[in-house]
């Protein structure tokens, strides 16, 4: 046996089913818009990056270590690069010897704050008591940040900050000292201090 519902509710279904019509209707007819934008520098080709490679180099050496003006090289390995210091090997008491090393800023936009210290040489043992005797004069430009220092402490000397393609010079001169008597001076034959001039940068945003 089938029972059918009170007029009433029939019209109750059909009005609602109207309703849901006329709201498919209005859903299919809506305007609609978007807007996209790119993010980067301004500039069509600009992403986010791009221009933040950040580098600095010291300047070039030959096969013998010898600078050569006007060449760059990164030397941004942990054993580093050999640089040429003229009669480094040959230092006797009283001596002092010295090299210049030009660097510069070589990164596209971003300005380099750079520092330097002297470090040890990764995987080489100096002797005790030449490394402790021999002094070092640090000078960026002429002028001179440390003079008649010991290794350690030509530390984080502050060179400034070095805008893109912008350098300088920074020269070390390396003494040693007469010790004072013939015994302490004869004491240094054969020993050797191995040194490593170490170049720091950190990226600043110009």
């Amino acid at each position: 046996m089938s029972t059918t519902p009170p007029n009433g509710r029939k019209r109750m279904y059909l009005a609602a089913g109207s309703v849901a019509g006329i709201a498919a209707l209005v859903t299919a007819a809506a305007f609609t818009d978007f807007a996209n934008l790119n993010l980067g520098n301004g500039t069509d080709d600009s992403g986010v990056g791009g221009n933040n490679r950040f580098n600095i180099q010291v300047v070039g050496t030959d096969a013998a270590g010898n600078p050569v003006a006007g060449t760059w090289q990164e030397a941004a390995t942990a054993e580093g690069v050999n640089i040429n210091v003229p009669g480094a090997d040959l230092i006797t008491p009283g001596d002092t010897v010295s090299v210049s090393i030009p660097f510069r800023n070589e990164s596209p936009v971003l300005t380099a704050d750079i520092a330097f210290s002297l470090q040890a040489r990764p995987g080489f043992t100096s002797d005790a008591t030449i490394a402790d005797a021999l002094r070092y004069t640090v000078s960026l430009d002429g002028a001179p940040l440390v003079t008649d220092a010991t290794q350690a402490a030509v530390a984080d000397l502050d060179l400034g900050d070095y805008p893109t393609g912008d350098s300088g010079e920074l020269t070390i001169s390396i003494t040693l000292p007469d010790q004072g008597s013939g015994d302490a001076n004869n004491a240094l034959q054969g020993q050797v201090s191995y040194v490593q001039a170490h170049f720091d940068a950190v990226s600043v945003q110009p």
